[in-house]
C-alpha cells in the first residue's frame, strides 16, 4: 500500500488490522498456552469469590449489594482481567518484542508504534471478553445466577470510560519499560495496589478512613465504581453525574498523558540509542 496515496484513516486501519492478526498468529501458536489460560483464570475467581464469600468479616458482607457477594466480587474478577491487559499486554508489548528477539524490527517499521500497541491490545482484549463470557456461562451452570446489567448502554459508556484510561495507563507503562530495568516489581507492586486501593474486590468503604482518602485520588476507583454501578445499581462514591464528568475527564487526561509520555521516552531513547539495551 503506498502510504503517499492513502489516507490517515486507511493506513491506521491497514496498520492495526496488520498488528492486530500479528499477535493472533502468535497467540494460536501456542495451544497449550491457550487452553491453560481459559481453564485457569476463570477457576482462580472461583476459588477466591467462595472463600470471601464464606468467610468475609460481617463488616464487608453487610456492605455488598443485595444481589450477593458473587456478582459483586465477578466484576472484581472483570477489573483484574482488563487491568492486567493494561499492565502486562500493553505496558510490557516492547520487552516483550525484546525478549523474542524483534525490537529492532518493531522500531524499524514505518508504521506507528502506538498503533501496533493498540493492535496487540485488541488481541489481548478480545481473549478477555471470550475469558469473561466463558465465566459468566460457568458461574450460571454451577447455580450462581446469571449476571445481569441494570443499565447495558450505562454500562458500555462507564466501561468505555474505563478501557480508555486504562490504555493510556499502559502506554506509560510501555515507555517506562524503555527506561527502567525493574519492570515487573513495579508492575506487581502497582497491580496489587490496584486490587487493594481501588474498590475492585471489595468497597473501599470498609478501608480504614486515612487510606481511604488515597484510594479517592486514584482513577481507578472511579471507574470501577461507576462500571459496578451500571451493572449492579450500586450507589456512586460522588453523585453520579459529578461522578461521570471527574471519570470522563480522567479517562481523556490519562490517555493523553499515557501517548504524550511514550512517544517522549521513546524519542529519547532513539536519540541515545538506548532502547536495544533498556
Amino acid at each position: 500500500m503506498n502510504s503517499q496515496n492513502t489516507s490517515p484513516l486507511l493506513r491506521f486501519v491497514a496498520e492495526f488490522r496488520a498488528a492486530f492478526m500479528k499477535d493472533l498468529r502468535s497467540y494460536v501458536r501456542y495451544p497449550a498456552w491457550m487452553v491453560g489460560e481459559f481453564i485457569s483464570t476463570p477457576l482462580w475467581f472461583f476459588f477466591f469469590a467462595l472463600g470471601v464469600t464464606l468467610f468475609a468479616p460481617t463488616s464487608l458482607s453487610s456492605s455488598l449489594p443485595q444481589e450477593g457477594g458473587m456478582s459483586f466480587f465477578f466484576f472484581g474478577f472483570v477489573f483484574i482481567i482488563l487491568f492486567g491487559t493494561g499492565m502486562w499486554g500493553i505496558g510490557q508489548t516492547v520487552r516483550n518484542e525484546q525478549m523474542a528477539g524483534t525490537l529492532e524490527q518493531f522500531f524499524l517499521t514505518p508504521a506507528s508504534r502506538v498503533t501496533l500497541i493498540i493492535g496487540r491490545w485488541a488481541r489481548m482484549f478480545l481473549t478477555d471478553a471470550l475469558i469473561i463470557g466463558y465465566t459468566t456461562l460457568l458461574l450460571y451452570l454451577i447455580g450462581g445466577g446469571f449476571v445481569t446489567l441494570n443499565d447495558p448502554a450505562l454500562f458500555v459508556f462507564s466501561l468505555g470510560l474505563y478501557e480508555l484510561g486504562l490504555i493510556g495507563f499502559g502506554f506509560l507503562f510501555a515507555g517506562l519499560t524503555m527506561r527502567i530495568r525493574s519492570y515487573n516489581t513495579i508492575s506487581n507492586l502497582v497491580f496489587f495496589g490496584y486490587m487493594v486501593l481501588t474498590g475492585a474486590l471489595f468497597p473501599i468503604s470498609v478501608i480504614p478512613v486515612p487510606f481511604r482518602y488515597l484510594c479517592m485520588i486514584i482513577p481507578f476507583t472511579y471507574f470501577n465504581d461507576l462500571v459496578r454501578h451500571a451493572a449492579l445499581a450500586t450507589p456512586t462514591i460522588l453523585s453520579g453525574a459529578l461522578e461521570y464528568a471527574i471519570a470522563a475527564l480522567l479517562s481523556v487526561c490519562m490517555l493523553a498523558i499515557g501517548f504524550v509520555g511514550f512517544k517522549k521516552i521513546e524519542d529519547e531513547a532513539r536519540m541515545r540509542g538506548t532502547i536495544a539495551t533498556s
